[in-house]
């Protein structure tokens, strides 16, 4: 039987200390920030330092850990947009080899889709971020899918379910699979890189109530 674990919250995609501080408040674990210019949710290094800086002036209890999320970035520079960001880790969601991955620590998620499951473990990482592929755009894609085919790896790996969850979704996924963890971005937003917080409450109240 599969045992019961909290289910770690990854809320991807901010761009403004309000959404940032909400998503804390309401006990996410990990905070996603793109690093990838094409992208509608892009943010500076410098933006992110300085949403790091108003979360840790508002007094909380538990600071997320900021996580920046990569698309094919050489290992120099991921380093130098840690150092200035001060993030906790990094999430690689583009052709990255393993080699170009263990160069830079320390990892945190590795972007996997659905049709390269079969190079799970290939990477050290401390989990798999797995969604669906489209030629067309790099990282998420926001689509859902048949998460049960994710089903046999969640028994071998640490996975994150990514792609197209939604308040009225993720409640029966984590129920049937209980994954390592969940992100998501776009479904939870007004606008790109703007959050509906009343959504973003209800994606984590339903979490924890299905945990």
């Amino acid at each position: 039987m599969k045992i019961r674990h909290k289910t770690r919250i990854k809320i991807c995609g901010i761009t403004r200390i309000e959404d940032a501080l909400e998503a804390a408040r309401l006990g996410a674990d990990y905070l996603g920030f793109v690093f990838y210019p094409p992208s509608p949710r892009y943010i500076a290094p410098a933006g992110v330092r300085e949403i790091l800086r108003g979360l840790h002036a508002a007094g909380l209890e538990r600071v997320p850990e900021a996580i920046g999320v990569f698309v094919d970035a050489s290992p120099e520079e991921i380093v130098a947009v840690r150092a200035e960001a001060r993030l906790d880790g990094a999430q690689f969601c583009g052709d990255e080899s393993p080699e170009d991955v263990a160069r830079t620590t320390p990892i945190r998620f590795r972007g996997m889709s659905l049709e390269t499951l079969d190079r799970l473990g290939r990477y050290n990482a401390e989990a798999y971020l797995c969604d669906t592929h489209a030629p067309e755009q790099k990282g998420g894609t926001g689509r859902s899918y048949d998460y049960d085919t994710l089903q046999p790896y969640i028994y071998q790996y640490p996975i994150i379910i990514a792609g197209g969850l939604t308040p009225e979704s993720v409640g029966g996924v984590i129920s049937r699979l209980h994954p390592w963890g969940v992100d998501v971005s776009s479904a939870l937003e007004a606008r790109p890189g703007v959050k509906d917080l009343t959504r973003l409450r209800a994606f984590i109240a339903v979490v924890r109530e299905a945990e």
